[in-house]
C-alpha cells in the first residue's frame, strides 16, 4: 500500500474509532445514566412505547393498529418499512496495523431487526426490512468518492430506505449525500461538524460530540486551570480543521481570558503534517508554553511528541490537553502513538488530560456495575444470535469493546423503531424525520445521557474527564501497557 493511502485509512480510522474503540460504561449508582438534555420531553421521549426498558429490548404488540396500514412514501408500504445499515469494513484497516475484533456488526443490527419483527410483532402492522451494505475502507478499494455515491445510491434510490444508520464509522460524503440531495435520515457514530448539520435540514444525528463542541467544552471546563498558564495549540491544516479549531477552541480560550501564546497550523500532503514542525516546536519551547493542545491525528501525534523529544521537552515540562477530536480518546489510537513515537513519546505525554463523551476504561476500576442497558442489549443478543453463544464479558479489556459495538447496533436500531413507532399508524418519511430530529431523551450505546432535540444534532449530554496512563497502573491486556481512565463521572455540558 502507498504511503498515502496508509495515512488517508489512519485518518478515517481516527474518525470510526469514536465508538468502535470505545467501552462500555458501568452505572455507578442505582439508577442508569441514559438519561439526558434539560428542555423537556421529546416526541419519541413522550410517546408510550413498547421500546423502552431494560428488562427486554422490546415487548409484544397487544392491540392491532388503529387504522389499516397503508402505502404513504417510498420505502413505506402496507407491510414494511425499510431501513440500511451501512457498515464500514473495518477488517480491511489489519492490513496497516489497526486490526480489532468488534464481532460481526451485521448480525449485531440484524438481530435485533429480527427481535422485532419475530418476537415483538413489528411495527404498526408492518415489519422492518433491512439490508446491510459493506463499504470498503477509502484507499482499500476503488475510488473513494464514487463508492460512497454508489452506496448512496442504492441506499436512495434503489432500496429507497427511509432511514439509514452507521454504528461502524461510515461518515461523509455518504453521510452528506443521503442526509442532503436524497433526503434519507442519517444516524452515525461519526463525529460530524457544523456545516454537515446545516445542510441536512434535521435528517442527520451523530451519537457523538461534533468536534466544535468537544473542543468548546474541553475550553469551558478548563478554562480556571488555565488562567495563569500560557497554552499552545497545534492542529493540521487539513480541511475544516481550521474552522473547528479556532472556533472551537481557540476563540474559546481568549473569551475565557485564558493566555493562547501559540496557535500553529503544520501544512499538510498526503495525510502527513510536517511543514512548520520543527519550527512549531521550537516556538513552544522559546514561548515557554506550559499546556499543549495536540489536535493531530493517529499518524501526526507521534511524530509531533517524537520531535519535542529531541529538542529536550521532559515529562513534566508541558500538561497535555486533547479530547475526542480526532479520537485522541481512544486507547487503540493512542497506542500507536506510543508505537509509531517510540516509549520516549509515550512518557512525554503520560498525566495528559482528555475530554470525552465515554468513561473509556472504566470496566478496569474497582467497584465497576455493567450499565443495565448494555447488558440487556448483550443479553437479548446472545440469545438470538447464530454467532455468539454467551453475552460478551464486560469486565476484560477485548470483550468490553465488542459488548459496546452490540449495545450501540442495539440502541441505533431501538432508536429508529421508537421514532417510526411515535411517527404513526401510517407515517410519511418526513414524519418520522421529524421524530428523529425532536426525539428527546435515548439510551446511549455507551451509557452515557443522551438526548436529540431541534438544533441539537449530537446526543451526549454530558462529558467525562479522563487521563492518559503510560505506564498503566492498572491491569490491562494491550501489549504496549497503556491506559485511558475516567476521573470524573459524566458531568453537564457546561454553558
Amino acid at each position: 500500500m502507498k504511503k498515502s493511502s496508509f495515512a488517508a485509512a489512519a485518518g478515517l480510522c481516527c474518525l470510526l474509532l469514536t465508538t468502535a474503540c470505545g467501552t462500555t460504561n458501568g452505572s455507578g449508582t442505582d439508577k442508569p445514566k441514559s438519561q439526558g438534555g434539560d428542555s423537556g420531553p421529546g416526541i419519541a421521549e413522550s410517546f408510550d412505547s413498547r421500546f423502552t426498558g431494560y428488562d427486554d429490548f422490546c415487548r409484544p404488540a397487544t392491540e392491532e393498529p388503529k387504522e389499516k396500514p397503508k402505502a404513504t412514501d417510498p420505502g413505506i408500504t402496507a407491510d414494511k418499512v425499510v431501513i440500511a445499515n451501512i457498515r464500514l469494513k473495518i477488517e480491511d484497516l489489519a492490513k496497516v496495523g489497526f486490526a480489532f475484533d468488534n464481532g460481526d456488526q451485521a448480525d449485531q443490527a440484524q438481530v435485533f431487526v429480527d427481535y422485532i419483527n419475530d418476537k415483538c410483532g413489528g411495527i404498526n402492522g408492518r415489519k422492518l426490512e433491512l439490508t446491510t451494505i459493506p463499504q470498503p475502507v477509502p484507499g482499500f478499494g476503488g475510488d473513494p468518492e464514487v463508492e460512497a455515491q454508489q452506496t448512496c445510491t442504492k441506499v436512495a434510490d434503489e432500496l429507497h430506505a427511509v432511514a439509514a444508520f452507521s454504528f461502524s464509522g461510515v461518515g461523509n460524503p455518504v453521510a452528506s449525500c443521503l442526509s442532503g440531495p436524497k433526503k434519507v435520515a442519517f444516524v452515525t457514530t461519526y463525529d460530524l461538524g457544523k456545516r454537515d448539520f446545516d445542510q441536512a435540514e434535521g435528517r442527520l444525528l451523530s451519537v457523538n460530540h461534533s468536534p466544535e463542541n468537544i473542543l468548546k467544552y474541553a475550553a469551558l471546563e478548563m478554562a480556571d486551570e488555565l488562567k495563569g498558564k500560557k497554552v499552545g495549540v497545534v492542529y493540521g491544516d487539513q480541511d475544516p480543521n481550521g474552522q473547528v479549531v479556532q472556533e472551537g477552541l481557540v476563540s474559546t480560550l481568549k473569551g475565557e481570558g485564558v493566555d493562547v501564546v501559540r496557535v500553529d497550523a503544520l501544512g499538510c500532503a498526503d495525510g502527513q503534517c510536517n511543514q512548520g514542525l520543527i519550527p512549531s516546536v521550537q516556538g513552544m519551547r522559546k514561548d515557554k508554553v506550559q499546556v499543549v493542545f495536540p489536535l493531530l491525528d493517529t499518524i501526526n501525534l507521534p511524530t509531533y511528541l517524537r520531535e519535542m523529544v529531541t529538542q529536550g521537552f521532559k515529562p513534566g515540562d508541558v500538561q497535555f490537553v486533547n479530547t475526542s477530536f480526532q479520537a485522541q480518546d481512544s486507547e487503540l489510537v493512542t497506542g500507536k502513538m506510543i508505537e509509531f513515537g517510540g516509549k520516549e513519546a509515550g512518557e512525554l505525554y503520560n498525566g495528559a488530560i482528555i475530554w470525552s463523551g465515554s468513561r473509556a476504561g472504566e470496566h478496569r476500576l474497582e467497584g465497576f456495575e455493567p450499565d443495565p442497558f448494555v447488558t440487556m442489549c448483550n443479553r437479548v443478543y446472545a440469545e438470538n444470535s447464530k454467532k455468539v453463544t454467551k453475552p460478551y464479558d464486560q469486565y476484560e479489556d477485548e470483550d468490553n469493546r465488542r459488548a459496546s459495538s452490540v449495545a450501540s447496533h442495539c440502541s441505533g436500531v431501538r432508536m429508529l423503531a421508537r421514532a417510526i413507532e411515535a411517527a404513526g399508524v401510517n407515517p410519511t418519511r418526513e414524519d418520522i424525520v421529524k421524530v428523529l430530529d425532536d426525539f428527546g431523551k435515548f439510551d446511549h450505546g455507551e451509557g452515557l445521557p443522551a438526548s436529540f432535540r431541534p438544533g441539537k444534532p449530537t446526543g451526549p449530554d454530558a462529558v467525562v474527564r479522563e487521563k492518559f496512563s503510560f505506564p498503566c497502573p492498572l491491569k490491562v491486556s494491550n501489549k504496549i501497557g497503556h491506559c485511558i481512565e475516567p476521573v470524573s463521572d459524566f458531568l453537564p455540558l457546561p454553558k
